[in-house]
C-alpha cells in the first residue's frame, strides 16, 4: 500500500496503437500536467501538439510523475519497462503509482504487484478492451487489478480513457479478465471466418444477407458485426490493428495460465495453432481476422 499524496503530474509510455488514443484523452480530459515517452519521437511529437509535455526517457517519466501509465506490447516489454535497471521503479519516488493497460500474463502482473509493495509503490493492472477506434474516443472498457484503495484513486484518470471500468479483484485479476475476454473474442471469430468459408463455398446464400440473418438471431454478437462485417465480410484485413501476431500473444498468455492451474483448454489450443498459421503464412502484421485465409486453405 503506498502512501498517500495529491496527484500533480502524470507520466505515460507507450504511444503506439493503443496508447496514442489513450494518452491523448488522458492529456485533454485529467486537467494536469501529462509527460510522454516512446521510442518513436514522432509518436511524442504528435502528442506534444495534443497539449502533453516530452520526455528523452523512462526515468524521466518515471521521476517526474505520481501516476505512470503504460501502453506496451506484453509481457516482456513491461518487465524491462518496469523493473530494469533504469526503469520505473529505479527512479519512481515512494508513493508513486504506476498502472499497467497492457496486455500481460497474470504471474507478470502479480509479480510486479509485489515488487512494488517492497519499494513503496502501487501497481495497478489495467489491460484494455474494444478497438483502436474507441481507444481514441475514450470509450475503452478497462478490468483492473490492485489495492481497492489505490485503484478507487486513479479510476477517475481511467475514465478519461474508457467508459467502463471494472475493479476484478487483486494483482492479477484485470490481467486474467483481459485474457479471457481475447480468448473469447478470437474463438468467436475462428467461428465466424468458417462460417462465412461454408457460406460462400456453399453459393446458396449471399454472404452479406447471412451476415443480416445471424444478427436477427441467437448468434449476434459485438464479434458478428466488428469483426465480421468490418472486416471479414469485405476480406480487408488491415496492417497495424490488432495484428495476429498480437493476438497469437494473448492467447499464448491464457495457456500457459492453464498450465499452471493444471487444466486444458481445447478450443483456445485449436485458436492458438490457426493463429500460428497465419503468423507463419505471412499474416502475423494484419488484422487477426485474416485467420479465415487459413481456414479457406490460402496460407
Amino acid at each position: 500500500m503506498t502512501a498517500e499524496r495529491p496527484f500533480d503530474r502524470l507520466g505515460f509510455i507507450g504511444l503506439g496503437v493503443m496508447g496514442s488514443g489513450q494518452s491523448a484523452n488522458l492529456t485533454r480530459k485529467a486537467e494536469l500536467p501529462v509527460t510522454v515517452f516512446d521510442m518513436f519521437p514522432e509518436a511524442v511529437d504528435r502528442l506534444v501538439e495534443a497539449g502533453a509535455r516530452a520526455a528523452g526517457s523512462v526515468a524521466e517519466v518515471a521521476a517526474g510523475s505520481d501516476v505512470v501509465f503504460l501502453s506496451l506490447p506484453g509481457g516482456p516489454q513491461v518487465e524491462e519497462v518496469v523493473l530494469g535497471e533504469d526503469g520505473v521503479f529505479a527512479n519512481a519516488r515512494p508513493g508513486t503509482i504506476v498502472v499497467d493497460l497492457s496486455t500481460v500474463p497474470v504471474a507478470v502482473a502479480q509479480r510486479i504487484g509485489r515488487a512494488a509493495d517492497e519499494r513503496g509503490l502501487a501497481f495497478i493492472d489495467a489491460p484494455v478492451a474494444r478497438t483502436r477506434q474507441a481507444a481514441i474516443d475514450g470509450t475503452l472498457s478497462i478490468t483492473a487489478g490492485g489495492d481497492r484503495a489505490v485503484f478507487d484513486r486513479v479510476e477517475p484518470l481511467l475514465r478519461t480513457m474508457a467508459t467502463d471500468v471494472t475493479w476484478c479483484g487483486a494483482n492479477g485479476a484485470g490481467a486474467l479478465i483481459k485474457l479471457v475476454n481475447n480468448m473469447v473474442v478470437f474463438e468467436t471469430v475462428v467461428a465466424l471466418a468458417e462460417a462465412l468459408t461454408l457460406i460462400r463455398r456453399s453459393g446458396l446464400v449471399d454472404p452479406a444477407l447471412a451476415w443480416d440473418a445471424l444478427g436477427q438471431g441467437s448468434a449476434a454478437s459485438f464479434t458478428l458485426e466488428n469483426h465480421g462485417r468490418k472486416a471479414l465480410l469485405p476480406d480487408v484485413h488491415a496492417e497495424g490493428v490488432f495484428p495476429a501476431a498480437y493476438m497469437r500473444k494473448d492467447l499464448g498468455y491464457a495457456l500457459e495460465l492453464a498450465e499452471q492451474l493444471d487444466t486444458t483448454l481445447p478450443s483456445a489450443t485449436l485458436a492458438h495453432d490457426l493463429l500460428g498459421k497465419a503468423v507463419d503464412g505471412g499474416l502475423g502484421t494484419a488484422y487477426h481476422t485474416a485467420v479465415v485465409r487459413v481456414i479457406e486453405g490460402a496460407v
